[in-house]
């Protein structure tokens, strides 16, 4: 694992560009991250996750986002979509979205033998996320984005207007 002299120095040597977004650096175990750090375009960090403990009744449930309710962002999901888009933080996640949407989304419903168990079984990664309201909707080949989505705590950044 780099320490984070080193971390730092290799992000300090990385050219950034009008269309920069950020840039992130991780640990991951099982496809899930262990350890993952966002940084702004201008190399500040953004946000910071470590696994454990953020579902329900745990100690980093609803960790706390630099993004309020109302402030608009810009979210990066790779979900089916590897996009970024704008939306408007409405809150963190809780259990009563997390039920509410079993009881809409197939996918879960095939997944989930019932909300309990989906709410139970959630990934600690997944819990950290925020419900965010997109400004666009995309689509892909199989859905298109509700009228709110969770997006990955570590993966909202300030908006930001790009010179394309």
């Amino acid at each position: 694992m780099c320490s984070t002299y080193k971390k730092e120095e290799m992000i300090s040597n990385i050219p950034v560009t009008d269309t920069t977004l950020g840039f992130e650096s991780d640990v991951e175990c099982d496809f899930c991250p262990l350890f993952l750090t966002t940084y702004n375009a201008d190399k500040s960090e953004n946000a910071r996750y470590e696994y454990g403990d953020h579902a329900p009744d745990e100690e980093k449930y609803q960790e706390e986002c630099r993004f309020k309710p109302g402030d608009k962002v810009l979210c990066l999901m790779y979900e089916g979509y590897n996009a970024v888009f704008p939306g408007i933080v409405v809150g963190p996640l809780t259990e009563e979205y997390l039920r509410k949407l079993y009881e809409t989304d197939e996918d879960m419903q095939i997944g989930y033998s019932s909300a309990d168990e989906a709410v139970e079984k959630w990934h600690d990664w997944s819990w950290d996320s925020v419900i965010v309201r997109p400004l666009v909707r995309l689509k892909n080949d199989w859905e298109e984005m509700g009228d709110t989505v969770m997006v990955n705590r570590v993966y909202v950044f300030p908006y930001k207007k790009f010179k394309l």
